[in-house]
């Protein structure tokens, strides 16, 4: 790393610091900002995107990045997710030449993250996704649940490009198998084979391990930190989404991302799982033209408002002092 790389990281590491300490009061956050703005130029358009909600200005500065739903299958049937237990949306695959198509018109994002509500190494074209965006210089994460990480998949995912793999583990031991339905220490074996596969070629991809935080994991938390800290880049905690009275708008409006669902369409928020707040398609329109475009800015209004659409009036997370909550 050059002197004036290593300058700017250094300094955009000090003002997220900053940031998550005395402006969002979570410095606990201060990593995950540090991947979603590594640059000057990121963290601009981020403080731009925050001004805009601050304010209450109707636009979004900069779309940053997208989540593109690849498919919404799983093989797994988790306690606290809506796959197989009743989500109404057709089971699909987004075809690969949709996926080119989407990253073809729009240049200048960030990354990309191909997980929405489904398996993403269930895709059959997977890798092939992750080159294609690679090629275009997009940075691409994405989340697993890890229980497809045979000694084939790890190669490829180091292989892959991808600068970092966020594998689901929700409590420790009997806890996490009786949620997600795999055991804990079959899974535990694939992501140390992960990390053995990747310190062998001495590759850059950074593995991360991520918990769903609710009344059935609460307790492991300090124990994910003793177990994972010495495997893991980074150990996240994310609050569950649950039912409850909203009070205030929504941040994620102007976060700077929008998903993208199997079939094209595009949603406000990663949080509708059933396709409800549909803002655009893909197939038709840019992001950017979307992220800005009449129902965005329709939502974001209602939101200044306090008028909360009823796709997000009910939208809260679980209320816990040991992570903090994403959308305020």
């Amino acid at each position: 790393m050059g002197f004036l790389s290593q300058l700017e990281r250094n300094v955009t590491w000090s003002l997220i610091n900053l940031v998550a300490r005395f402006y969002l009061r979570k410095p606990e956050l201060t990593h995950l900002l540090h991947i979603k703005y590594p640059t000057f130029r990121q963290i601009f358009y981020g403080i731009a995107n925050e001004l805009f909600y601050v304010i209450g200005v109707t636009y979004g500065a900069k779309l940053n990045a997208y989540n593109i739903e690849i498919t919404n299958a799983c093989n797994l049937r988790c306690k606290m997710c809506p796959v197989n237990r009743g989500m109404r949306r057709k089971t699909q695959y987004m075809d690969f030449s949709l996926f080119k198509e989407i990253v073809d018109k729009n240049p200048g994002v960030e990354f990309v993250l191909p997980f929405q509500w489904g398996e993403p190494l269930m895709h059959k074209d997977f890798f092939k996704m992750v080159k294609y965006a690679n090629s275009k210089g997009v940075r691409i994460m994405f989340t697993t649940n890890g229980t497809l990480l045979n000694d084939e998949i790890c190669r490829k995912v180091v292989e892959s490009g991808a600068e970092r793999i966020t594998i689901s583990i929700d409590g420790i031991g009997e806890t996490h198998t009786e949620i997600r339905g795999f055991d804990y220490y079959k899974l535990r074996e694939k992501v140390l084979n992960l990390k053995e596969v990747r310190d062998d070629v001495n590759s850059n991809l950074e593995i991360d391990i991520s918990m769903v935080v609710f009344n059935e994991t609460e307790n492991d938390v300090s124990t994910l930190y003793d177990e994972w800290r010495s495997v893991a880049d980074r150990v996240q905690l994310i609050p569950r989404f649950v039912p409850g009275k909203r009070t205030r708008s929504c941040r994620e409006l102007w976060r700077g991302i929008i998903v993208v669902l199997a079939d094209g369409r595009v949603s406000i928020c990663c949080a509708d799982f059933e396709g409800e707040g549909i803002v655009g398609d893909a197939r038709r329109q840019t992001l950017a033209e979307i992220w800005n475009g009449k129902k965005m800015r329709e939502y974001r209004r209602a939101h200044i408002k306090g008028k909360f659409p009823p796709i997000c009036e009910n939208c809260n997370e679980y209320e816990t002092d040991l992570v903090s909550k994403r959308f305020s």
